[in-house]
């Protein structure tokens, strides 16, 4: 080869060299290039959701490699990469939620530009409306004699009574015009709702992930530090860390609505209403399992009564009249014969009428309002995958436990700032309602400390 085609080859490697190295980024970017790592405010539909798959991907592709490697025996530095990748996993569900809520703050933001025009619309159609009729009044008020003399011939009465008609008719469009954008705003509103409650959801979701990610690093450290890289110290460890587990795993608790489970039995239902959901399964077994008295059940009558026990109030039975119909059809669909299915006495400090149901305690319209067609039935069978949803399931009715608690932290969220104080008024809210305020420091305050407790209980679990 000689000097020159020596030097053109040189030549021609440093250009493709050049391109690759300078230009691919931009000319030549694919899915294959993006990662999930980092997103940003600019980003396209298009790129986050390619993001959000990347994400998805590296989710599983993690959980396979954990899996594989918790097939390996026990020891020192399999045990370490273990959390390594728990680590990892947690960070990459994280970042994908980053991108979910990036998603749905732009959808926010639309849906609130979208009712804003609509009630703009909606504000100049009024103003027409009302000058029309403004006119229509003129021209009614107006005699037969006034309108007459005022034309200067016939032809011109029959025009002003023609523009009459068109009036009328502009006033009745108007109105349809109106009542159509009021009812895509409300359509409009709904959706925004929902986003921004399934935003609060993701949110809440991620902070649980943070915790667990950060349990797990903590016992990462904890174990390199007191093992110093020895085996024979490690085992010392991880015997005295089982017996602690198997401990947590076998303590029984008592549920509010009667029966009992273990702590690990409890956990495994209550962390579908976590993932689902959002609501942290400390504070769903806290409310689950709320001691009233030494006996661990909120009132001693629990479950000891049936629909139609006489009773001493205006239906002469323990359940009111009002929650019967959706009693009768709830267990009619679950096969269940109302004369022989148990449900709360009344509690004489908290009203005159008992009936709640199962392990949670849902009072019958509360689970399902026949007449509204309203209730936690069916959002626990979107959750769960049941086809009748019941409040005597454990699953079920930890799951509507679950939702229930969500809807009051919306509330309040807007109230409190941090979340101890916004979990004991959610639990003061789901134990008496409208008078939540009066068992805030009482029954709150004591939900909010068990919550603390669980916790606990539940990162020695998450750290393993």
């Amino acid at each position: 080869m000689g000097f020159f085609s020596v030097k053109r080859f040189i030549i021609f490697w440093v250009s493709v060299f050049f391109l690759f190295e300078f230009l691919s980024p931009m000319a030549f970017a694919d899915s294959t290039n993006i990662s999930c790592d980092t997103i940003n405010d600019g980003d396209s539909q298009e790129v986050l959701q390619t993001k959000l798959n990347k994400c998805e991907s590296d989710i599983k592709e993690q959980s396979a490699m954990l899996k594989a490697k918790e097939l390996q025996s026990t020891n020192l530095e399999r045990d370490l990469t273990i959390l390594g990748y728990k680590i990892n996993q947690s960070q990459l569900e994280i970042k994908a939620r980053n991108i979910s809520i990036l998603n749905l703050d732009r959808n926010i933001d639309e849906k609130g530009q979208a009712i804003s025009d609509l009630l703009d619309q909606i504000d100049r159609l009024k103003v027409s409306t009302a000058e029309l009729i403004k006119k229509t009044n003129e021209v009614e008020s107006a005699s037969l004699v006034e309108v007459i003399l005022t034309s200067k011939n016939i032809s011109d009465f029959y025009q002003d009574l023609g523009a009459f008609d068109s009036l009328e008719a502009s006033i009745g469009n108007a109105v349809v015009s109106i009542n159509k954008n009021k009812s895509t705003e409300e359509e409009h509103k709904k959706d925004l709702q929902n986003k921004q409650d399934k935003e609060r959801e993701l949110k809440a979701l991620q902070e649980i992930d943070k915790r667990k990610q950060e349990v797990v690093q903590v016992e990462k450290n904890r174990i390199f530090k007191e093992s110093k890289g020895q085996e024979k110290k490690y085992k010392e460890i991880l015997a005295q860390k089982q017996k602690l587990i198997n401990d947590i795993k076998n303590k029984i608790l008592k549920i509010t609505g009667g029966g009992e489970l273990t702590f690990a039995e409890a956990l495994k239902l209550v962390r579908v209403a976590e993932r689902a959901i959002g609501v942290r399964a400390a504070f769903i077994l806290s409310i689950l399992t709320q001691e009233s008295g030494m006996d661990g059940v909120i009132g001693k009558d629990v479950g000891r009564c049936f629909y139609n026990t006489p009773w001493n109030n205006l239906s002469a039975t323990v359940m009111s009249n009002t929650q019967k119909p959706s009693y009768f059809y709830i267990l009619q669909n679950l096969g269940k014969d109302p004369n022989t299915t148990p449900v709360s006495c009344p509690i004489s400090r908290d009203g005159q009428y008992g009936g709640a149901m199962g392990p949670s305690q849902f009072m019958p319209k509360t689970w399902w309002d026949i007449d509204a067609q309203t209730g936690y039935k069916n959002r626990v069978q979107s959750i769960t995958g049941s086809a009748f949803a019941s409040p005597f399931d454990n699953l079920d009715s930890f799951t509507a436990t679950a939702l229930y608690l969500d809807d009051a932290l919306s509330g309040c969220e807007e109230i409190y700032k941090t979340q101890a104080l916004r979990e004991k008024c959610a639990a003061a809210k789901y134990y008496a309602g409208a008078n939540w305020k009066r068992h805030l420091n009482g029954y709150g305050a004591n939900v909010a400390y068990r919550a603390a407790e669980f916790q606990k209980d539940i990162d020695t679990l998450d750290s393993q």
